[in-house]
């Protein structure tokens, strides 16, 4: 993935080490965007706080090999060989999609766009991390790429890693356009003053012929 080795096995047996996990497997999900991500599943013997799980395997494994998105699950689906039955796993969904704050704005409804179309995850509410919910640096780009490309802003790829919520990258989108949107009117007054002065101009020195 992204050009690193994976080891599936070792993800799930870090997982398997930590203290409450009862069950894991972790999943290579391909993307619609291209590319793809690691999505682990786990169920718990108590309640499985995901910030922390994470902490932990960042603690034990390379940045590459931490699931972007775990999931828990009460059971994970077994096939009748009492083997984890991969094609019954959920597709993942955001952090918190049942409390999850949905876009109001226009402009927060077309980051919202992207960002389920890169990441291939649906219910992204505003104030979703962009990196807690599976991206990477090379969605980021990608990110980029379609906010030029359908809202016509260019924006530093370092300014989308410094706002990495959907509102945030909205608010510090919204002066560049508000105030390109408030200069308008400033230049079509000079425009038709030039063109005012023209045609004065233009007159004037038919009197004189």
């Amino acid at each position: 993935i992204r050009g690193f080795r994976i080891e599936l096995g070792e993800i799930e047996a870090q997982l398997l080490a930590q203290p409450g996990v009862r069950e894991a497997v972790v999943v290579a999900q391909q993307q619609a965007a291209g590319g793809a991500r690691l999505v682990a599943y786990v169920s718990g013997t108590q309640a499985v706080d995901v910030a922390e799980l994470k902490t932990r395997l960042l603690q034990a494994l390379p940045e590459h090999m931490v699931p972007g998105v775990i999931v828990v699950l009460e059971a994970l689906p077994l096939n009748a060989n009492g083997k984890v039955d991969r094609k019954a796993l959920p597709v993942p969904e955001a952090p918190g999609a049942a409390s999850r704050v949905a876009p109001t704005r226009e402009i927060e409804r077309a980051i919202c766009a992207i960002w389920t179309e890169v990441l291939g995850l649906e219910g992204v509410g505003i104030h979703d991390n962009f990196f807690d919910i599976g991206g990477h640096s090379l969605l980021l780009v990608q990110v980029q790429a379609q906010i030029k490309s359908r809202l016509g802003f260019t924006v530093p790829l370092v300014d989308l890693f410094r706002h990495p919520t959907v509102a945030s990258q909205a608010q510090s989108l919204s002066p560049a356009h508000s105030e390109e949107t408030a200069m308008q009117p400033a230049r079509d007054g000079a425009r038709r003053q030039r063109e005012a002065m023209l045609r004065r101009k233009k007159a004037a020195e038919g009197m004189h012929r």
